[in-house]
C-alpha cells in the first residue's frame, strides 16, 4: 500500500483544484480526483490495473483502475490516462497489471 505524507516531493502541489469523485456518479474521472483523494489521505494498493481502449483509427485511451482505501472504505477509482496520469504512475513505481474486460465493465 502507497502512503503519501508530501504531495509536493511528487510535484503535484500546483494542483489547488478540489475534485470530488464517486462511482455511483461517474463511470470514469481523472488524475484531478485521483490527486484529490490522496490529499484526503487514501491510501493506493501497489497493484493498478489498466485497461486500453481503441477508438476509431489509431487512438487509443488508457484507464487506470486504482485500488484506493481510508480507514474501513475501499473504493476502485478509474482514471482516464493523460501525461499528468501517466507521470505519477511512473514516479509511484506502481506494478501495472492488464485488467479483463469482464472486470472493468
Amino acid at each position: 500500500m502507497k502512503v503519501f505524507q508530501n504531495l509536493t516531493d511528487l510535484h503535484f502541489a500546483y494542483q489547488d483544484m478540489y475534485r470530488h469523485w464517486h462511482a455511483d456518479s461517474e463511470r470514469y474521472t481523472g488524475g484531478d480526483a485521483l490527486n484529490t483523494a490522496l490529499e484526503e489521505g487514501w491510501t493506493v494498493q501497489e497493484i493498478v490495473g489498466y485497461q486500453e481502449v481503441h477508438h476509431m483509427g489509431a487512438r487509443g485511451t488508457v484507464i487506470y483502475h486504482f485500488e484506493l482505501s481510508l480507514g474501513e472504505e475501499a473504493v476502485t477509482m478509474p482514471v482516464i490516462g493523460n501525461p499528468y496520469v501517466s507521470r505519477l504512475v511512473m514516479l509511484m513505481e506502481f506494478k501495472l497489471v492488464p485488467v479483463t474486460t469482464a472486470k472493468a465493465s
